[in-house]
């Protein structure tokens, strides 16, 4: 499949995938970030950052933000941004990727089969306790305010702001 075919269908000019889950400590991470992001109409996904559905996800989009927790050997609650193309990018130090196929095996496939978004970013917070039915730790819970803006402003660079003109000439047709 030729990378223009790929693009063809996409109906999102970028999304935020956050990945991970609830139950599994500094793994919350991802799902904390976007019920925050959420709070300030940032629409972000939750996912479990599987393969399969981040190549799914990837299809809709032309710029993808992922959010995960990293377990790269620094320091708990540091903040890692990494983009695609970059020699720092290291989507195998994902949690994602520690539960079966994730972002690695998701980023080579869809190298494989020219379905990679225009830009990738993953952006993550060094995680210590995965540990089921906990919370997470002190380090990635103080980390997350720096997370979300972050993420925030990954966000605002690929989404371009609406002119305030506009703005109001929709709320004048609503009103």
């Amino acid at each position: 499949m030729r990378a223009s075919r790929a693009r063809a269908g996409r109906t999102y000019h970028a999304r935020i995938l956050c990945c991970g889950r609830m139950d599994w400590g500094d793994d919350a991470a991802g799902p904390l970030c976007a019920a925050a992001l959420a709070e300030r109409k940032i629409p972000a996904v939750t996912t479990s950052g599987s393969a399969s559905e981040l190549l799914e996800a990837w299809r809709e989009a032309r710029h993808v933000i992922l959010v995960d927790a990293l377990v790269t050997g620094a320091r708990p609650g540091t903040l890692h941004i990494m983009r695609h193309g970059e020699p720092s990018f290291q989507p195998e130090k994902t949690r994602s990727c520690a539960r079966g196929p994730g972002l690695a095996q998701a980023v080579r496939l869809g190298s494989s089969l020219h379905c990679l978004p225009e830009t990738l970013v993953l952006v993550g917070v060094e995680g210590a306790d995965f540990e089921w039915a906990s919370t997470p730790s002190p380090e990635v819970a103080a980390a997350m305010p720096a997370l979300v803006e972050a993420v925030a402003g990954e966000w605002q660079s690929l989404v371009p702001a609406k002119p305030r003109a506009a703005r109001k000439g929709a709320a004048a047709r609503r009103g």
